[in-house]
């Protein structure tokens, strides 16, 4: 990765930062589905320079990263966040300082509710839900306090919290990444 743009999410009394990430995130990621490959990847990764897992924060900054200024100029943020611009600042083209550290932000999905798992299990065994639920007896329900960005599924209209995990490597490993810019292999630049 050579080249990124940082996103810097401007936050006031009225608006708070949570709701900005979900509009700004749900609009980039909408912008990385129309730049992805026949396999469903994007050659655009993502950073959150201000994570904070144990508080459980994002920050208030998100860094694209590609290996050509033409993936990024691709990507046309411009029209995809034009109504986020009095709360997200966008800057041009960078490169990327030498000497950085590299890190994974991928996603994590638990498995969280044992009704949901019993719903979807029901559905794909053919199925009632209370047979499903005997099957699952004894499930012990994850949780998760990692910092995540609410996300509308334009299929179900449903809101979904997108989590995300942070961890730091010292090797660069280039790769593809999913139309969130998250990958549990591909690392991008840290600093």
């Amino acid at each position: 990765m050579k080249h990124y743009i940082e996103l810097t999410l401007l936050p006031n009394s009225e608006i708070p930062i949570y709701f900005i990430w979900e509009k700004l995130y749900q609009q980039l990621h909408l912008a990385l589905v129309e730049v992805q490959d026949d396999n469903g990847q994007v050659a655009i990764g993502v950073s959150f320079p201000g994570y904070d897992g144990k508080g459980y924060q994002l920050g208030c900054k998100l860094r694209l990263f590609a290996k050509t200024k033409q993936e990024l100029k691709q990507l046309n943020l411009g029209k995809w966040l034009a109504r986020l611009t009095d709360y997200v600042h966008i800057t041009s083209i960078k490169d990327v300082p030498d000497g950085c550290g590299f890190g994974l932000f991928k996603r994590v999905q638990p498995k969280s509710s044992t009704a949901r798992l019993a719903r979807r299990k029901a559905k794909r065994e053919g199925i009632s839900v209370e047979q499903a639920m005997a099957k699952l007896a004894g499930h012990k329900e994850q949780t998760s306090k990692l910092p995540f960005v609410h996300i509308r599924s334009l299929n179900s209209d449903k809101r979904y919290r997108l989590m995300i995990c942070y961890s730091a490597t010292y090797q660069s490993n280039a790769g593809t990444f999913s139309t969130y810019g998250l990958s549990p292999t591909s690392t991008v630049p840290v600093f």
